[in-house]
């Protein structure tokens, strides 16, 4: 069972030497703070997806997907917080119960590794977590490696769904799904567990739903693909490979919205360290194509749609979360056509 992380929220108490400290680092960490701000809130130039002889499609907005294809920088304290950034990932933090000193994150050859450096005898966490909270109803995504095994103790790869408002309120309700890699007698166990959490940062407890032996479902090139649906009230839904592994309308959560999504480990009696290769979060719909001449007609994997009001909805399922093909739009005998890949409630405009 993942334990309850007490430092979730990101902004614990300070000691009065604590304080000094942090107020002689500030100067440095609000600095980078500041320019991190500013790479985020700057003016962003949307190329367009397609360009050719028959116009061209532009998103109107990015989708919500982290690609770790940088390698990080070294990590900066997050001013007035026990968080942390990892440069140039500034839409998320890093924080745990583990702390700065144990825990660890670093993004290296397409690869973001979270880990605790020494063996602790109580559970110990460390996440990075995303600072920009998306709504109820959305569908949050990661792709995990199947994590390695353990000598002795416990070792956990956790992917969370919490609310957003712990600083505000300090619940910590969230649902997750969670791979545990024990030894009992010798002999390595693994298991997923699918559950949630509720309460307040000190007196939380955690909620079991679901346990599934690893090797009821399997990693595709060691990978596992994991996916959490909640309103955050009653209902709640998780697949893993696309294998639907829970499913429930009848809980009572309150999980307040809007969510932030966990990247994590947690571990007991060892050293243990996780990895992720990216982070998604869709909405449901299809992908949605605007502003088409009515005489156009859109080719994607062997169909062909033609605009209603200038909008086309292509099949893109949420639960997949992206679909590869070759798209065109074909007008007055002239194409405009390429290879993409297109993400679940993505908009995109067409231009002449």
């Amino acid at each position: 069972m993942p334990p309850i992380e007490t430092s979730r929220s990101g902004r614990l108490h300070y000691r009065p030497l604590e304080r000094v400290f942090l107020a002689i680092m500030l100067v440095i960490a609000i600095a980078v703070a500041a320019w991190g701000a500013w790479i985020e809130r700057r003016p962003q130039t949307t190329a367009p997806l397609l360009r050719g002889p028959a116009g061209s499609l532009v998103p109107i907005a990015a989708p919500v997907v982290t690609e770790f294809d940088q390698d990080s920088q070294a990590p900066h304290q997050i001013q007035s917080s026990t968080s942390w950034l990892l440069p140039p990932y500034y839409q998320w933090e890093a924080n745990g119960s583990a702390g700065a000193k144990l825990g660890f994150v670093r993004v290296h050859g397409g690869l973001l590794t979270v880990g605790v450096r020494s063996a602790t005898p109580d559970f110990r966490g460390y996440f990075l977590t995303t600072r920009d909270p998306f709504p109820a109803g959305w569908y949050a995504h990661t792709w995990a490696v199947s994590p390695p095994a353990v000598t002795s103790g416990v070792g956990e790869l956790v992917f969370a769904v919490q609310t957003a408002t712990t600083d505000q309120t300090g619940l910590i309700n969230y649902v997750f799904v969670s791979l545990v890699t024990t030894r009992v007698r010798g002999h390595l166990r693994s298991t997923w567990e699918i559950g949630y959490a509720y309460g307040y940062e000190k007196d939380a407890h955690s909620v079991i739903l679901k346990k599934i032996p690893e090797s009821a479902v399997q990693p595709e090139n060691g990978m596992y693909h994991l996916v959490i649906w909640t309103d955050g009230s009653t209902a709640y839904r998780a697949w893993i490979n696309g294998e639907e592994v829970f499913a429930s309308s009848a809980l009572h959560m309150q999980i307040a919205p809007p969510f932030d999504a966990y990247l994590e480990v947690q571990e007991k009696n060892t050293p243990y360290a996780v990895q992720y290769r990216r982070f998604a979060a869709v909405q449901a719909g299809g992908v949605l194509l605007r502003g088409l001449p009515a005489r156009a007609e859109v080719l994607w994997k062997g169909h062909t749609y033609r605009p209603k009001g200038g909008d086309v909805v292509l099949p893109v399922s949420a639960q997949a979360g992206e679909a590869s093909g070759h798209l065109s739009i074909v007008m007055d005998g002239k194409e405009t056509g390429g290879d993409v890949t297109l993400w679940a409630g993505q908009e995109l405009t067409y231009e002449s």
